[in-house]
């Protein structure tokens, strides 16, 4: 796809893109930022796009998920400048950090023994944030079931997380 062809496709959402990157960000300049993120991103992927990607929902939803990653890794940012600007982590502090990482390896290990359905579900509905419409777009199943498989797979992480954590302090 050449660049004029792009525009043909593309600007006309233009309009409709800043106003959603507008109520996202509340800052026009902001607002500006992403959606030319999203366009070069667009660009980026102009030769593998499917004619599916030619709509607004999936213009809104590529530029939601952009916006969420961006909000994730300014978070990440802001924790790691706080860690350096806080005074050495005492001993107490490090066993925390060791045994939180601990239990986040051994929860990502229950996530991969969940069925497949239910690992993909609930990694893109607590890691990746998505809503349970944004879910429903991308397994087809409805946001009922979708809630159902969350609940549920939830339950059934916390009750095997707590049976594991009973076997380490034994």
């Amino acid at each position: 796809m050449d660049a004029r062809e792009f525009k043909q496709r593309f600007m006309p959402y233009h309009r409709l893109l800043y106003r959603v990157a507008y109520r996202m960000t509340e800052n026009a300049q902001d607002a500006e930022d992403l959606l030319q993120d999203t366009y070069l991103k667009l660009w980026q992927k102009r030769d593998d796009l499917k004619e599916e990607a030619m709509n607004e929902a999936y213009l809104v939803t590529m530029m939601r998920n952009l916006f969420r990653d961006q909000r994730r890794l300014k978070h990440i940012d802001t924790s790691m400048e706080l860690e350096k600007v806080t005074e050495p982590p005492d001993e107490r502090s490090l066993d925390r950090q060791i045994d939180s990482h601990d239990e986040a390896s051994k929860m990502e290990g229950l996530i991969q023994q969940l069925p497949e359905r239910d690992g993909k579900i609930i990694r893109m509905h607590l890691m990746e944030e998505r809503s349970y419409e944004e879910i429903e777009q991308d397994t087809g199943l409805s946001q009922g079931n979708i809630r159902i498989i969350v609940m549920r797979t939830k339950k059934k992480l916390k009750e095997q997380f707590i049976h594991l954590t009973k076997t380490w302090t034994n």
